[in-house]
């Protein structure tokens, strides 16, 4: 195997990647002071595992990365791979070339790689193990390594023969086999205290074994005979489970069809509610055309009534127009012949008058005429007045004969609307109240639905709660009772063995079990203290077999005892007699200088609770140690007291007094006899407790069973209600519809009603106006008496007037009574003749106001009539068809409403069924609840309690009756009850013992076996040491005085063993006699001679055991020229079978170097490599 290449990148002072090349020979590597040589040597023992940074001359590990320069960035990586030719296999490996690559970062991470494969630094160690190589082999000599050759003393210069000589791992074997010779022994010794132990357990042990199997084997019996009685009422359960559910699916199945079918029927009905709305909106808007038709034909009657009134008026008015104008036109004709014979006798009258009239004129001067004539005058005024009063009065009494008539209709029109109006009210009030009433249900019946629907929620909602609480509280009892159970169990085997004292010494067990035999036995120390668990295992050990002391009454019942074992050789026991036993405490002062030390915990026998009556017993044994928390305090704490207490750690350890110390694996003598009385008293304080909550829980689910069987019950009845309350919804919104629909058409009629008054308020305006014309007939008839007053007063001054012109006449009555009888005549004739014409007018202007008034009469007649019958007759026809149609409607309503009432019939017998089927399913849901209960209940009694499933069981059930199970049952029961208590850890205990025993009876025989071994071996490894060491030294010592001659020109020297009769520990000496000298011991050479003697030595070591490779740092930097020349031509001898690679200053070594690499600083801090082939250079110059 050869070196063959370096890389180093980052590596100290080598930041640029640098490959060096090792050639075969002698390669040296030159330079001056600090220029980083060295750094290549640390570079191969670094990438060959060197773990020391003060060995690679460094205070850390990342020292060894690249730090920086002035002008250089520091690296974050140093990197070193050396790569081997290893064709022949010198290193254990398959690969011809080994390339080992270290890689190191700033931040601490590394790896180490071979042939680019990751591996531990472990796997480098094994790579080089035994081969010569490493880092701290002899293939890397330095000077420092040198130096210690000479300054060593003999014994440590034994190793360098031992690694020479390959023992190193024959001498780890043997430390590990020492250490393993030791182990043991401890070993053996502990399994022989444990098999004494177990001894004195194995017999009882045996016999409660082989009761507790016969309990067993019965209580096998007893099980598969109660899983088959399971087996068999689960089966009755399930077939009776299997027909509830055929039956309960029939049930659902029938109450799903009838469900459809009250859904259909729902549907149905709510069609025909539907139907029944639209029919009775068609009704309604029917009956509105109806009214309406039936007002249009009142109105058209009642206009036509009083057009028929009026044109009756107006015909009569007419026919006595038509006779006025008769009587008018024969009275113009009479009146013009008299007026044409009036204006004759006016013109005959007129010269008469004329020529009386100046006759009379001075008469009449005087006379009283003049005011007659005035008075004449206002009479006619008056009478003329009277006349036209008198006609429109006739007029207003033939208009008031009109409006009494029309007032008489509008009365009895009146009477029949106010009677309609009283029986609207009364519907209308019936209808708001029918709808206030069906709201109030509504309302009623949506709040007690609502209501129901809560409740109903809430009681499933809690069923469902108490369903999964009960589910929880279930497994959580199971478990407890499975806690219980393992726990008593436990429990039991504690207290077997407590009672029984097992793990006590032979001779206590033996007292104890026959103590009722003496008087004064008491008990023993390890049941008569408490303890707190993180002091127990202190006092354990501070009272150790003191446990299991004895406490008598006084020393004869002692006496007594130690008779009875003595006797009956049952064994020894110590006992304490309370008569003699005194306390004993440290002094106040050891107290007073320990208690405020660190790590003071308190004198034990203030750590434990007895009764007042042991105290000074317990003070005997414990008032004398101290318990501290460890060793680190109990050290110092032993000085203070000047080693004179005896001081028990918290774990266990013990310093002694006289400062003797016991600690390691603590032996128990008691066998955790507290630890089994705390766990005792632990676990019947957790068996009370979990009893108590076993009960609780037990009492809680049997509360919850009741509660979801309440729940359950009020959940069914509550179904029922939601039901019921949801139908009478229904029906009450019904009700309610129908009420509003009735309450609308009332409101229609109403509305119709109110167009009825408003035609009645226009008679009331006719009545008003007959109340207006009867007062026009009153003003009329005064102003007609008042005129005829006025006109009698006229008269009667007229008549006293003629009188006086009587008396005037009858003065001159000679003279004038021609005259005045023709004034007479002519103011009669003019008066006629005024009137006449008067008359005649008036009587013609009357007569084209007649003959006018009596067209217009006629055509409005024809008008009115036509258009009063066309209406009419539309609107009766109209009439007719709604009332066909109404009748028509009313009848589809009937058919509807049958159907409704049919449907509603079969619903509600199809309801009380289905609530049949929802009573006979919530009963089979009931009894199916139970059923799953008591088969989950019972499968999990199977899987609990007897681990199994039902199928298995099932398939293992016993081919009997259930009455033959339970006699059998029974029978069996008593068996177990007559075995009675038993032990049933003992059959695993007496296993576990019995094999523990046989197997610890094995292992001290294989322990002893194992010991004669390991002193075989370790007798066997000193005699390969010895051979070994004795054969390499042999060889060294030949070749090391050999190697002398060579490197001094003479002389001789030595290796003397300094104890040639012990060999595995001598140590070895140096004799030399450089040339001219005398022996001496190499202490009394000189520094070079020393040196020199060194190198020999390394030599010698090499020619013993050759390396591939060698590497010499500076090795001989202390020899003179001549010297170094030898050294030089020594190394050029024996580079045939090592490769050397020279770290040198010195010329003579230079010039026999095959390849001469530089190194240099070109720049400050960064070495760099330079090579010359020396060989090469050589054979250039001889050729030349």
């Amino acid at each position: 195997m050869k070196l063959k290449t370096l890389e180093i990148t980052g590596f100290k002072s080598f930041a640029e990647r640098t490959k060096i090349e090792f050639m075969p020979g002698i390669t040296g590597v030159v330079g001056p002071n600090g220029s980083g040589k060295s750094n290549i040597i640390e570079a191969i023992r670094w990438v060959m595992g060197e773990q020391s940074a003060k060995g690679l001359r460094g205070d850390k590990m990342a020292d060894v990365i690249f730090g920086g320069t002035s002008e250089r960035a520091p690296l974050n990586r140093a990197e070193v791979a050396i790569t081997f030719d290893n064709t022949d296999h010198y290193l254990n490996s398959d690969y011809s070339e080994i390339t080992i690559t270290r890689t190191l970062y700033r931040n601490g991470d590394s790896n180490y790689q071979i042939n680019g494969v990751q591996v531990r630094l472990k796997d480098i160690h094994e790579l080089f193990m035994d081969s010569g190589l490493g880092r701290e082999s002899f293939s890397i000599i330095s000077q420092g390594r040198v130096e210690s050759i000479f300054s060593a003393k003999p014994v440590e210069r034994r190793s360098i023969i031992e690694d020479v000589a390959g023992v190193y791992k024959y001498k780890q074997n043997k430390d590990k086999a020492e250490k393993e010779l030791g182990d043991v022994h401890d070993n053996l010794t502990r399994i022989t205290d444990i098999l004494y132990e177990l001894q004195g357990r194995v017999e009882p042990l045996a016999q409660e074994s082989a009761k507790a199997q016969d309990y067993l084997t019965t209580k096998a019996s007893y099980d598969q005979l109660d899983q088959s009685r399971i087996v068999l009422e689960l089966l009755d359960w399930y077939q009776e489970k299997d027909e509830l559910t055929t039956k309960l699916t029939t049930v659902q199945d029938d109450y799903d069809t009838q469900q459809k079918v009250v859904n259909t029927k729902k549907k149905g009905l709510e069609k025909f509610r539907q139907e029944q709305i639209a029919l009775n909106e068609k009704q309604q808007k029917l009956q509105e055309v109806l009214l309406e038709s039936i007002k249009q034909v009142e109105q058209l009657t009642g206009e036509q009534n009083l057009q028929s009134e009026r044109l009756k008026n107006r015909t009569e008015t007419m026919t006595d127009l038509n006779n006025r104008l008769t009587v008018a036109t024969e009275r113009l004709t009479s009146l013009d012949e008299t007026y044409q014979t009036c204006l004759q006798e006016l013109t005959d009258q007129q010269a008469k008058y004329t020529h009386y009239q100046q006759a009379i004129q001075q008469a009449t001067d005087s006379h009283p005429r003049t005011k007659l004539a005035k008075l004449n005058t206002t009479i006619e005024q008056v009478r003329h007045d009277l006349v036209a009063i008198m006609q429109d009065l006739t007029s207003a009494k033939n208009e008031q004969n009109y409006l009494a008539q029309e007032n008489q209709r509008s009365d009895a029109e009146s009477l029949r609307l106010r009677q309609r109006q009283a029986k609207i009210d009364q519907r209308l009030a019936d209808a708001n109240s029918l709808v206030e009433e069906q709201n109030q249900h509504v309302d009623q019946t949506e709040k007690t639905l609502t209501e129901a629907q809560r409740s109903f929620e809430e009681l499933k909602k809690k069923g469902q709660e108490l369903e999964q609480q009960r589910n929880t509280e279930r497994q959580a009892w199971f478990t407890k009772m499975e806690q219980e159970q393992r726990l008593s169990t436990r429990l039991q085997s504690l207290q077997h063995l407590s009672e029984n004292y097992d793990g006590y010494y032979q001779g206590v067990k033996n007292l104890m079990k026959a103590q009722q035999q003496f008087e004064g036995i008491q008990d023993v120390i390890a049941n008569l203290i408490s303890v707190d668990d993180q002091h127990r295992v202190a006092i354990e050990t501070a009272l150790g077999s003191a446990l299991q002391h004895v406490v008598v009454q006084n020393e004869q019942a002692g006496k007594s005892a130690i008779q009875y074992l003595a006797k009956h050789r049952l064994g020894r026991v110590t006992f304490l007699p309370q008569t003699t036993i005194k306390a004993r405490q440290l002094p106040d002062y050891q107290i007073a200088t320990v208690q405020n030390l660190p790590g003071f915990v308190g004198v034990a026998s203030s750590l434990v609770t007895t009764a007042a009556a042991y105290q000074n017993i317990i003070a005997n044994l414990l008032g004398t140690t101290v318990v501290v928390t460890d060793m680190s305090a109990a050290i110092p704490m032993a000085k203070q007291l000047k080693h004179r207490v005896r001081l028990v750690t918290l774990d266990g350890q013990i310093m002694n007094a006289g400062g003797s110390m016991t600690g390691g694996a603590t032996r128990q003598h008691g066998n955790g006899l507290l630890s089994q009385k705390t766990e005792i008293d632990q676990l019947t304080k957790q068996e009370s407790e979990l009893h108590q909550a076993t009960l609780a829980l037990e009492q809680q689910v049997k509360q919850i069973d009741q509660q979801l069987k309440e729940v359950t019950e009020a959940f069914n009845q509550q179904q029922a209600r939601v039901l019921s309350a949801n139908e009478e919804w229904q029906n009450n919104k019904a009700n309610l519809q129908l009420a509003k629909s009735t309450l609308k058409q009332v409101k229609k009629e109403q509305a119709a009603l109110q167009y009825d008054y408003q035609l009645a308020a226009d008679s009331q305006h006719k009545k008003a106006s007959v109340d207006q014309n009867e007062q026009s007939i009153a003003e009329l008839s005064a102003q007609q008496q008042k005129l005829q007053q006025n006109l009698d007063d006229y008269l009667r001054q007229r008549s006293d007037l003629e009188f006086e012109i009587a008396q005037a006449d009858q003065q001159i009555s000679d003279f004038k009574s021609a005259f005045a009888k023709a004034e007479a005549t002519l103011s009669s004739v003019t008066t006629r003749k005024k009137d006449l014409l008067e008359q005649k007018n008036a009587e013609q202007d009357q007569v084209k106001t007649i003959q006018r008034q009596i067209t217009d009469l006629k055509q409005d007649k024809n008008d009115v009539q036509k258009r009063l019958a066309q209406q009419l007759k539309d609107v009766q026809q109209q009439k007719m068809t709604a009332e066909q149609d109404l009748e028509t409607l009313k009848f589809e309503l009937q058919q509807v409403q049958e159907q409704y009432d049919t449907t509603n019939s079969e619903l509600s017998i199809i309801q009380d069924t289905v609530s049949e089927m929802l009573t006979k399913i919530s009963q089979y849901n009931g009894r199916l609840g139970e059923l799953r209960s008591s088969i989950n209940t019972n499968e999990q009694l199977l899987e609990t309690t007897y681990d199994t499933s039902f199928e298995f069981a099932k398939s293992e059930m016993l081919n009997l009756d259930i009455a033959t199970i339970r006699t059998k049952l029974k029978l069996l029961k008593q068996g177990l009850d007559e075995i009675g208590h038993v032990n049933l850890n003992a059959i695993d205990e007496y296993k576990t013992v019995k094999e523990r025993y046989d197997f610890l009876t094995q292992q001290k025989q294989d322990l002893i076996a194992a010991k004669d071994n390991l002193q075989e071996t370790m007798s066997e490894m000193d005699t390969e040491v010895i051979t070994r060491f004795q054969s390499t030294f042999d060889a060294i010592a030949e070749q090391f005085a050999k190697i002398f001659v060579k490197m001094f020109g003479g002389g001789q020297a030595s290796l003397v063993l300094t104890d040639p009769e012990h060999l595995l520990t001598t140590g070895i000496d140096i004799k030399a006699q450089p040339p001219g000298k005398k022996f001496q011991q190499m202490s009394l050479l000189s520094g070079g001679e020393k040196a020199l003697t060194a190198i020999s030595l390394l030599f010698a070591i090499l020619a013993v055991r050759p390396v591939p490779f060698a590497i010499l740092d500076e090795t001989e930097a202390a020899l003179d020229e001549a010297n170094v020349d030898r050294f030089a031509r020594y190394l050029h001898e024996v580079n045939h079978r090592t490769q050397f690679i020279v770290i040198t200053h010195r010329k003579g070594t230079m010039t026999e170097a095959d390849v001469l690499y530089g190194v240099t600083m070109q720049e400050p801090g960064v070495s760099t490599m330079v090579s010359v082939n020396l060989t090469d250079l050589y054979e250039t110059l001889v050729e030349n």
